[in-house]
């Protein structure tokens, strides 16, 4: 049986980190980066539908972390994802080479990114 990979971009659990950096090849200050940006990036979010705030950020492979926020609209398939707003961003400041992404919501266990964006 292939071994389980660890829990994504866990934040508590010291041996979590450790095994998610020396999987993903992170440092444990980029991850640490990673969780701090996408927890503030989560704060601009605007959510006044659904009050379901998400933070996003890229990690280029130049060290540049691009935040991105969800962004909410009446008609709701019309809003666009915290994940998709990060990589908008960075693909308009010229960044195409990525390292890793990190998502914060406020729910618990960690939400993922969605179908749509892990397609992105």
């Amino acid at each position: 049986m292939a071994p389980q990979p660890p829990p994504l971009l866990s934040s508590i659990n010291s041996q979590h980190i450790e095994s998610t950096c020396q999987t993903f090849g992170l440092t444990k200050e980029e991850f640490s980066n990673l969780r701090r940006h996408a927890v503030a990036a989560k704060d601009t979010a605007y959510c006044p539908y659904s009050n379901f705030k998400v933070g996003a950020i890229a990690l280029t492979k130049f060290g540049h972390y691009i935040p991105g926020a969800n962004v909410e609209n009446a008609a709701y398939p019309v809003g666009t994802c915290a994940e998709r707003v990060a990589f908008g961003r960075a693909v308009t400041e010229g960044h195409r080479d990525y390292k890793a992404v990190a998502v914060a919501t406020d729910i618990s266990p960690p939400a993922s990114p969605c179908g749509m964006c892990r397609q992105l």
